[in-house]
Parts: structure tokens; C-alpha cells; sequence
């Protein structure tokens, strides 16, 4: 009994090379589940995502502000240019080159934004954003309406 392992409601258990445990019926709908992750390029799927939030909403919106002050301005910059402080657009001699300015998401989805934000934008050197999962989903749909905000912005 001391040394007996503690197996938890749901929780998937290997014994002998077999997956077993009390996992839930076939079919049933999980209560607190993550919400699917897409593919980077999954344009259909990420399409359908829709933002639960008021993109109008001044609270959202300023919600989305301070997000993007503690997550995103030192390498998109202030109005979401891609010159931040650790960007090395223009003469700026940062760490990160090619930090892409917000405007080049004018025509894609804001589930497409979202899952960017989510999971980054892969490992290929032209593409350094990291995942950002330590920010809570209604906060990244809150970054989103801020993002739009920024486009609308830049817009001549």
C-alpha cells in the first residue's frame, strides 16, 4: 500500500502495454475541454472559430490593449509595425528579424489570430512568435479585438 500508484478519476493508465483507466463513454462531450487545436494552415477550421467576444467593445478593446503591452510591444512595437525594442526592422539592430507588423492579418480570419497567438507560428527562422497558452482564452479573444483595432488604425 505505500507503494501503490494513486490513480485519479479519467486518468489514462498504462498496464502491460495496454492504455486503460476510467476514461468517459464513446461520444460524450468533455466539460472543461480545451478548445481544438488547428493546424497553422487549417484555414477552414480556423475560419469557423468565432470570436465570443464584441470586437466593438471599448472594455475588450482595452482589455486587448494591456495584453498586448505585456506580451506583444516589445517585438510588434506600439502600433503593431514590427518594430519593437528586440525587433531589427529598420535601422534598429534587435535580436528578431522579420517581426511582422499586425497589418499583414487584415485578411485573415480572427480564429486564424487567435490560434497564431495560441500556438505561434512554428519553428522556421522567419517565424519566431512563441506560443503564447499562458494567456487565458478570453484574453487572447480580447488581444484580437485589440489587433483588429490596430489594422483599422494603419488603414490609410
Amino acid at each position: 500500500m505505500k507503494w501503490q500508484k494513486a490513480v485519479q478519476a479519467f486518468e489514462r493508465v498504462e498496464w502491460n502495454g495496454r492504455v486503460e483507466g476510467f476514461l468517459p463513454p464513446e461520444g460524450s462531450v468533455p466539460v472543461n475541454a480545451a478548445p481544438p487545436v488547428y493546424g497553422r494552415f487549417d484555414m477552414d477550421g480556423l475560419s469557423q472559430l468565432r470570436n465570443p467576444t464584441d470586437p466593438s467593445n471599448a472594455q475588450s478593446i482595452a482589455r486587448g490593449q494591456e495584453v498586448y503591452r505585456v506580451y506583444c510591444i516589445v517585438c510588434h512595437g506600439e502600433r503593431g509595425m514590427g518594430d519593437g525594442p528586440v525587433s531589427s526592422a529598420g535601422s534598429k539592430q534587435g535580436p528578431f528579424a522579420d517581426v511582422w507588423p499586425v497589418t499583414i492579418a487584415n485578411v485573415r480570419s480572427d480564429g486564424y489570430i487567435y490560434n497564431v497567438i495560441r500556438v505561434g507560428n512554428g519553428g522556421h527562422f522567419a517565424y519566431r512568435m512563441p506560443s503564447y497558452r499562458r494567456i487565458p482564452d478570453t484574453d487572447r479573444w480580447h488581444l484580437v479585438n485589440y489587433v483588429r483595432q490596430l489594422q483599422r488604425e494603419s488603414q490609410p
